[in-house]
């Protein structure tokens, strides 16, 4: 199907070459379509020339603040079927209206027996979208990851899923099993795989180990996570499938700047585990000891995401890359702080977390700074080990940075806590949120 995109302020003009004027207005007015703000109307073909299906859309007055991407995402969600879309009058902001068009048709249907899991296929009349297209594949892929249960999520399958995504990119992937852990000292990992019959594994990306700017990029892969001995409630385990949201997305974003050959050196790390209960998990008041050889005693095993990240952080520093980051659905405290649609970010380089946040923006994501307060270190105080992981009720975010910033050395560090977005507003579907804000920051590196 042929689809007209037709952009138009609030005066309603410019539409003589399209429509027979006095029969578009009056279509226009019985549908109460005023060019307002956001404001979208379907026109059938019978009201064009060239008989295409039109969408009008409306910018309002000339100073009004447009969200280009969400008027991509209203188009997008009122196409049912594979189509090719030429936009009119719009000479800016195209590309983000693509982007909220081809994300738009996202659907997980895997499980429905009689539901269609085809996604539409959308093109662009006489625009590049190679790039588009790149974020649109690694977005789904990702989506498809963390929705996916965790029934059918072992380790096995998230190393195959992986290998699939970057097949002909140019990413060395490296798979470390169970035996490379212990003899690698990777005791967090360890631990807290010890309750699961699935064993962990740690995988590692490269991508463009030769460039100049190097870049390590750590993400959480807690494929469930019950709590362990420090049990979740029953609806608290609900969403438990998504745990590994950091992972899927640290993979995400490697895929997208090698296939958009950024000029930065990637290389991602990501454990792979999941936090189960049985008679060989560990119980509170246990001693882990670290890749780096510092020991955290586990008050709680449901703050099990930073002892197999401080593992990860702890190997990426020794490599001393540039700048490390690291995204994770780490802590609860996240989302009470900034709601169900902010990430938060903590970082020891405050030009760094800035130039984040600001490229965050541009793709129209949403991360807030938290103070990296090193006063609060002392509620992270262990008098049996060097630290313990979980700092008490307050300031939960920040206690659980302060114990990763243990790990990352003389190193520039960016963390990234997504517990609160990473989900869709019913706080089922996986979103996909922090992998372009990721790739846009990467690509003002080189």
């Amino acid at each position: 199907m042929n689809i007209d995109v037709l952009f138009t302020n609030n005066e309603l003009n410019n539409f003589e070459k399209f429509f027979d004027e006095n029969q578009f207005k009056e279509y226009c007015d019985t549908h109460s379509f005023k060019g307002k703000l956001n404001q979208i109307l379907l026109v059938p073909p019978s009201y064009s020339k060239n008989e295409n299906k039109t969408f009008l859309v409306g910018l309002g007055d000339d100073d009004a603040i447009v969200n280009f991407y969400d008027i991509g995402i209203s188009i997008g969600s009122k196409i049912e079927s594979d189509s090719v879309i030429n936009f009119l009058n719009l000479d800016k902001d195209k590309s983000l209206v693509i982007d909220g068009i081809l994300y738009s048709q996202y659907k997980f249907n895997a499980y429905k027996s009689e539901e269609n899991s085809t996604i539409n296929s959308i093109s662009f009349k006489d625009e590049d979208t190679f790039e588009n297209d790149i974020k649109q594949s690694s977005i789904f892929w990702v989506r498809d990851l963390i929705n996916t249960p965790a029934l059918d999520k072992s380790p096995e399958v998230f190393i195959d899923k992986v290998k699939e995504l970057v097949d002909s990119s140019g990413i060395e992937v490296e798979v470390h099993d169970k035996e490379w852990l212990e003899e690698n000292n990777f005791g967090g990992v360890l631990g807290v795989g010890k309750g699961s019959d699935r064993p962990p594994y740690f995988l590692v990306g490269k991508y463009n180990s030769k460039a100049k700017y190097q870049v390590a990029l750590i993400g959480k892969g807690v494929l469930f996570d019950t709590g362990g001995y420090s049990l979740k409630s029953p609806s608290g385990m609900e969403t438990m499938k998504t745990d590994m949201t950091g992972a899927a997305s640290a993979w995400g974003v490697i895929n997208l700047v090698a296939r958009s050959n950024v000029d930065i050196g990637l290389t991602v790390y990501t454990p792979i585990v999941e936090n189960m209960i049985s008679g060989s998990a560990i119980r509170p008041g246990d001693v882990l000891v670290t890749r780096n050889g510092k020991t955290i005693e586990v008050m709680n095993t449901d703050a099990e995401g930073r002892l197999i990240m401080a593992d990860a952080l702890a190997f990426a520093s020794e490599k001393n890359p540039d700048l490390i980051c690291d995204i994770a659905t780490l802590t609860g405290a996240s989302y009470v702080a900034l709601g169900l649609d902010i990430g938060a970010t903590l970082s020891n380089n405050a030009d760094l977390e800035t130039k984040f946040i600001e490229s965050s923006k541009e793709i129209h994501e949403i991360f807030h700074s938290l103070p990296l307060f090193d006063g609060y270190r002392k509620l992270i105080d262990s008098d049996l080990a060097d630290m313990k992981n979980t700092g008490g009720r307050f300031g939960g975010a920040i206690t659980a940075a302060l114990l990763l910033k243990e790990f990352i050395g003389d190193n520039d560090w960016v963390h990234l806590d997504i517990a609160g977005p990473a989900r869709s507003d019913n706080r089922k579907g996986a979103t996909g949120f922090g992998v372009l804000s990721l790739y846009e920051f990467f690509k003002k590196l080189n």
